[in-house]
C-alpha cells in the first residue's frame, strides 16, 4: 500500500514539472519580451567570460572618428581624429591610433601628436600611451618622443612623467625625468638628469633644462651643474646657456677646462663657435695649470683650432724649480707640437741666484730654453 502511494506522488510531481515547462514554452514562444530578456541573458553571460575587454563593458563605438574644437571665440583650436573611438562603461574613454592637431591664434595649424591610443579624462584632458610623438607642423619647432604624455587643451599644456627624446635640426636631447610645455608660448622644460648632443660630435650633460623657441628665440638653459665634452676636453660649470642660433655657449659660475696637458680655472666661460672658429675665453682671474708650471692672469682667450691660449693683464708664472716670472699679456703656443711662452711686454725673471729684467720673451718650454730680449739687465747672486 505505501508503495503505491508513493508512485502516486512520483507521478504527480513529474506530471507538475512537466506542465511547468511546457507553460514556459509557451509563454517564450508567445511573448517577445521573454524571449529577449532569455536571450540577454545568455549575452550578458558570454560577455563576463569573453577575453575581448570591447566586448565586455563599452556601450559605444565609432570609427574612423572625429572631432573639431573651438574656444569662446569660435575660433578652431583643436582637431582629434582616431581610427576607433570607444566609450566603455566603468573606465575612461579610449582613442585607437588618435592624432591631435593644435592651431595657434590665426588658425593655422602648429603641432601634431599622435600615438597608440589615448584616454579622456577628466575636464577634457587627455593622456596618450605608447610611442607618443609630438612634431611641429612646419617642421621648426619642439620635437618630442616618449611613452606616456598628458595634454590639457585649456590651457595648451602638456606634461610627462616618462624619459623624453627631444629632436632639432642640429641636437638630440635625452631627459630622465619628462618634459612640461605650453604650446602656444614655444617654451619646455625638461626634468631631470639631461643629455645634450651636438651636430658637431659636443655633448653636454646637465639637469632640468629649459629650451626657449618664443619670439624667433632657439636657447638652452639650465641653473645647475654642467658638463661640456668636446674631443680631449671636458668642461665643468656651475650653469649654462646656449644660444644656438648665435652658437655661442656661456659657461656660467666657476668654470674648469681639463685635457691632458692642462687644467684651466677660470669663471663664466664663453664659447664661441660662430662663423667656424671654437674659442674660448673669459674676461675674469684665471689659473693655467700644467705639469711644471702654474699661470695666473686677469683673462684668458683659448684658440682651440689654432691651440693657442692669450692670457691677458697681469699674468706671473710660477715654475716648479722655483723661478717667478712677471709679465703682462703672454701668448702660450701649442701648435705643430711645441710649447712655447711668448711676451712683447716687459717681464721680470727671478730665480734663486739671478734676477733679471727685460723686455720681451721667448720661452721653448719642451727644450727648456729661454730668451730675454730688449736690453736685459740683470743681478746674479
Amino acid at each position: 500500500m505505501m508503495k503505491n502511494l508513493q508512485l502516486i506522488n512520483t507521478i504527480k510531481i513529474t506530471i507538475s514539472i512537466i506542465v511547468v515547462i511546457g507553460v514556459i514554452g509557451f509563454l517564450i514562444s508567445k511573448t517577445p519580451l521573454s524571449l529577449y530578456f532569455f536571450q540577454n541573458s545568455e549575452l550578458k553571460t558570454d560577455n563576463r567570460i569573453s577575453p575581448e575587454v570591447e566586448s565586455i563593458s563599452y556601450t559605444e563605438k565609432i570609427d574612423n572618428f572625429a572631432l573639431q574644437e573651438f574656444n569662446e571665440s569660435q575660433e578652431l583650436t583643436q582637431h582629434t581624429k582616431a581610427k576607433t573611438y570607444i566609450n566603455y562603461k566603468n573606465s575612461p574613454t579610449t582613442l585607437l591610433l588618435p592624432v591631435i592637431t593644435t592651431y595657434d591664434k590665426d588658425g593655422l595649424p602648429e603641432y601634431q601628436i599622435n600615438s597608440e591610443s589615448a584616454n579622456y579624462l577628466d575636464e577634457g584632458n587627455i593622456k596618450f600611451i605608447g610611442n607618443v610623438i609630438i612634431k611641429p607642423i612646419t617642421g621648426d619647432g619642439h620635437h618630442v618622443e616618449t611613452e606616456e604624455l598628458f595634454v590639457s587643451p585649456k590651457n595648451n599644456n602638456l606634461h610627462s612623467n616618462s624619459k623624453v627624446n627631444y629632436y632639432d635640426k642640429r641636437t638630440h636631447i635625452e631627459s630622465k625625468d619628462g618634459m612640461k610645455m605650453n604650446t602656444k608660448d614655444e617654451k619646455m622644460d625638461l626634468f631631470g638628469y639631461t643629455d645634450i648632443k651636438l651636430d658637431n660630435d659636443q655633448t653636454l650633460k646637465t639637469k632640468n633644462l629649459s629650451i626657449d623657441r618664443s619670439k624667433g628665440n632657439e636657447r638652452y638653459h639650465s641653473k645647475f651643474a654642467t658638463t661640456y665634452i668636446s674631443g680631449d676636453n671636458r668642461v665643468n660649470s656651475e650653469a649654462m646657456d646656449l644660444d644656438m642660433q648665435e652658437n655661442i655657449l656661456n659657461l656660467i659660475g666657476k668654470a674648469k677646462i681639463e685635457n691632458k696637458d692642462v687644467l684651466i680655472n677660470t669663471t663664466n666661460l664663453v664659447i664661441d663657435q660662430s662663423s667656424g672658429q671654437e674659442r674660448y675665453y673669459s674676461k675674469h682671474n684665471t689659473e693655467y695649470l700644467t705639469q711644471n708650471d702654474k699661470i695666473y692672469s686677469e683673462a684668458i682667450d683659448i684658440d682651440m683650432k689654432g691651440n693657442i691660449s692669450y692670457l691677458y693683464g697681469k699674468v706671473k708664472i710660477l715654475q716648479s724649480s722655483g723661478t717667478i716670472i712677471d709679465t703682462n699679456n703672454l701668448e702660450i703656443n701649442k701648435s705643430n707640437g711645441m710649447e712655447v711662452y711668448k711676451t712683447n711686454d716687459k717681464i721680470h725673471y727671478k730665480s734663486r741666484t739671478v734676477d733679471l729684467k727685460a723686455t720681451g720673451m721667448h720661452y721653448d718650454v719642451s727644450r727648456q730654453i729661454m730668451e730675454l730680449n730688449g736690453g736685459v739687465f740683470g743681478v746674479y747672486e
